[in-house]
């Protein structure tokens, strides 16, 4: 494998000619200047530098870097390209020109695991090129890299992307409205697909179509892009809006946004209450599950003005009442399983205010957890006791400690490894140290979490605590870590749930669980179910694995079968 530079000129595409890998071989390339990129992929690197020269996009960059090797193939070029643009975008030596991940390599193809095996070696002569600066591992724990605009979709996603756009096209074009609610569990990629389509959107009136020589530009997808396009430049820029309900998660996304550029903007990620200030194309909706109503929340007078403003009955409307209001076309990306407190809009009042006239699908395949797409079906089947007998899943760590300290300092352990493991726990500790430094904390032994003879702190932060220093020696909780990937999670079942063996069913004690928000007003089957939700949400945090440790002896007991 070999990098070449060339000027990024007429004289630079010349030498191209004497070149082993400038005419007719398959590579992928790098054009760029002191602060921006573009990479690519073709069969001709001499044909396809005039098509740069001559576009007016890339008249600043002015050095061209070749990547080529023997060994590559049309479909490997293809997969590489992805790889790197989604890689590079989260790296920062570049602000990246390119405003897709990539053309399309979804399909399987021979020795593919060899060329994914390649990358590590290609980011190693490109370091040393000066091309990019930050250590592979430490992109891909980066949130720039797991929420990148870049990420390249699925068959699955696809199919849904192409969809969603076209009815959106369709709706706008003819004066209407629409709804398209999109449900996937967790793991199944959600939040990426929601990114990628507001990348889309955004992008639409600057698309110049910029593509290699002989690609069929007349697909499904290519024809309702052009169009979607064409209507912008008819109409002008789509109002477009990603809301996120959770605040922790908001803030990850608007820094993405803001750092991914190319027509994502911070502002565009919004809080419900935010979208009444605009009227709206398009508004995606990430996590809706955790839109709130007016029950069990701590902002009752703000949550009013918006209602008021709006002309609606507090009492009545949701936030999602407030979205559908506020937009033309509403994208909802949801999942019933995840709601986890009395705030929650309920499945009753989300299909109520959706109603029936809207498009549906159905995210399934398991993208975050190495596991596939069984483990979270495993662990539902083991929740509601009907699980048989133990499965084991390849390539996935799945482990139930008999002691504590044992496990969480095996994730901290692996976090030094592999960076992004965190240990987390369910509300069965009273949150006394909130207020207080560490240090306060440890001076009066103050600690949260006391199991036998060890101690531990609750989170000393809310808002992106996952990424905080010394967030590792601290326990988070579900509202710390819903809608964030995890390398390893470690997970303690609190004393609040157990097992009840002549039953044969998971119990919980409501009088030791201790989030007051979620406890209010929920009765002991709809507790449980928040219970029940917030743990195996948590339990699928991990890429690589996860660790439980669990409180009470019945239940451990009961897993042990099953773990």
């Amino acid at each position: 494998m070999r990098i070449s530079a060339f000027p990024f000129d007429k004289d630079g595409r010349e030498s191209l000619r004497s070149d082993e890998a400038g005419t007719d071989w398959p590579v992928v390339y790098m054009i760029s200047n002191d602060s921006e990129a573009y990479i690519g992929e073709t069969c001709s690197m001499h044909n396809r530098m005039q098509q740069h020269l001559q576009n007016g996009s890339r008249r600043s960059l002015k050095e061209l870097s070749v990547i080529s090797d023997e060994r590559f193939n049309k479909s490997a070029v293809l997969d590489i390209e992805q790889m790197l643009i989604r890689h590079c975008g989260a790296d920062g030596r570049f602000r990246l020109q390119n405003i897709s991940a990539g053309q399309s390599a979804s399909h399987q193809y021979y020795q593919r695991e060899m060329y994914a095996r390649m990358l590590p070696e290609i980011w190693e002569r490109m370091k040393e090129h000066g091309l990019v600066k930050s250590d592979l591992d430490s992109v891909r724990n980066s949130n720039l890299f797991k929420y990148s605009p870049y990420t390249s979709l699925t068959s699955e996603q696809m199919t849904i992307c192409g969809e969603v756009l076209s009815d959106i096209l369709e709706k706008l074009s003819d004066g209407k409205n629409g709804r398209a609610v999109i449900h996937g569990s967790a793991g199944t990629g959600k939040t990426v697909l929601a990114i990628n389509m507001m990348f889309t959107l955004a992008n639409l009136g600057s698309s110049d179509f910029d593509v290699d020589v002989g690609m069929d530009m007349e697909s499904g997808d290519s024809t309702v892009m052009r169009r979607l396009s064409h209507y912008v430049k008819e109409h002008g820029h789509l109002k477009i809006g990603l809301v996120v309900p959770m605040t922790s998660l908001r803030k990850t996304l608007e820094i993405v946004f803001r750092d991914s550029g190319n027509g994502l903007t911070k502002q565009m990620v919004l809080g419900p209450s935010e979208v009444v200030d605009g009227d709206y194309d398009v508004l995606l909706v990430d996590e809706s599950h955790r839109l709130s109503r007016r029950r069990n929340i701590s902002y009752m007078g703000s949550y009013d003005n918006v209602c008021h403003r709006l002309g609606m009955d507090p009492a009545e409307c949701t936030q999602l009442d407030w979205i559908v209001a506020s937009s033309r076309y509403t994208v909802l990306f949801y999942d019933e399983d995840q709601t986890v407190k009395g705030s929650d809009i309920t499945s009753e009042q989300f299909e109520t205010i959706i109603g029936d006239d809207r498009m549906e699908f159905r995210l399934t395949s398991q993208l975050r957890c190495a596991s596939g797409d069984e483990y979270p079906l495993y662990l539902d089947r083991v929740f509601r006791c009907v699980q048989a007998h133990r499965e084991g899943f390849d390539g996935y760590d799945l482990r139930l400690f008999d002691d504590v300290g044992m496990m969480v300092d095996s994730i901290k352990d692996l976090d030094g490894e592999y960076g992004l493991c965190r240990t987390v726990a369910g509300y069965a500790w009273k949150w006394i140290s909130k207020g207080l430094t560490r240090e306060e904390v440890l001076d009066q032994h103050l600690e949260d979490i006391i199991i036998g003879e060890h101690r531990y702190i609750w989170n000393m932060q809310n808002v992106e605590w996952i990424l905080r220093e010394g967030s590792v020696d601290e326990i988070g909780c579900i509202h710390t870590t819903q809608g964030y990937d995890l390398n390893y999670v470690g997970v303690i079942l609190g004393s609040e749930i157990d097992y009840d063996e002549s039953r044969g069913e998971i119990i919980i004690y409501p009088d030791r669980f201790h989030d007051k928000y979620v406890k209010q007003g929920a009765d002991y089957e709809t507790l449980k179910r928040y219970i029940i939700n917030s743990y195996r949400v948590m339990m699928t945090r991990g890429i690589k694995g996860c660790y439980i440790y669990v409180c009470n002896p019945a239940l451990r007991k009961y897993l042990q079968r099953f773990l």
